[in-house]
């Protein structure tokens, strides 16, 4: 994901009290930054590995902010003791909602822990076809895993969007009926292959149709789109 998004007209905060990923993805821009203007940071001297930020647990919070809990890493990775004290500390903050979004959601039943109602569990499909860009699953293993963990909240980040076909993707969101659905496209200039304006036109037509909050990131426009 890139650039944090709105959700009620407030920007979402971020929590990296958990960093890194080994699925280097092709595009990701966390990782590019790990390794370049942030190679410095205490954080990234050993490049983009995974690991647990205790200094940062204590991280304050105002009144219903929206934390996306690792943006600067992908928390399959934290082992489950870590989960463990990161859910421990959302638990006790009841006034504000967190996510999880992660690229393995598999993840999330193999910890086998008690998630609290105010966690969003989320996965990446940025299109339904798998262009192997990722050592992460592919796209259709990543959604399978997410509808078989009985959660009311869910979380689908559609970005950077790549090209995809239409009836299909459609079909796989309405199975996993997410609560959230946020879409953006590529802004690092990844030359990926994206889809056609109208084609995304036409997909978030029928997400407004059938998702409770769909989240159209600044980007957009670019390939047609009206804000």
């Amino acid at each position: 994901m890139s650039r944090m998004f709105l959700i009620d007209g407030k920007p979402m905060k971020t929590w990296n009290v958990f960093v890194g990923c080994r699925f280097e993805c092709s595009y990701c821009s966390a990782r590019k930054a790990a390794l370049t203007r942030l190679k410095h940071n205490y954080y990234y001297l050993d490049g983009f590995t995974p690991k647990f930020c205790a200094t940062r647990m204590n991280q304050r919070f105002n009144p219903g902010d929206f934390i996306f809990v690792a943006y600067m890493g992908d928390i399959a990775w934290c082992p489950r003791e870590w989960v463990e004290r990161i859910l421990a500390r959302i638990r006790i903050s009841p006034g504000n909602n967190f996510l999880f979004c992660s690229k393995n959601p598999g993840a999330y039943k193999k910890w086998n822990v008690e998630f609290p109602p105010n966690l969003y569990l989320g996965t990446t499909l940025e299109t339904n076809r798998d262009y192997r860009l990722t050592k992460a699953p592919p796209p259709l293993l990543r959604l399978k895993d997410l509808v078989k963990i009985p959660w009311p909240r869910k979380f689908v980040s559609i970005e950077p969007i790549m090209d995809f076909d239409l009836e299909i993707f459609v079909s796989w969101l309405h199975w996993l009926k997410p609560a959230i659905i946020e879409v953006g496209v590529d802004n690092y200039h990844n030359h990926l292959q994206e889809p056609s304006g109208s084609k995304v036109a036409s997909l978030l037509e029928h997400l407004r149709d059938s998702c409770p909050t769909v989240v159209e990131k600044e980007g957009l426009e670019r390939l047609g789109i009206k804000p």
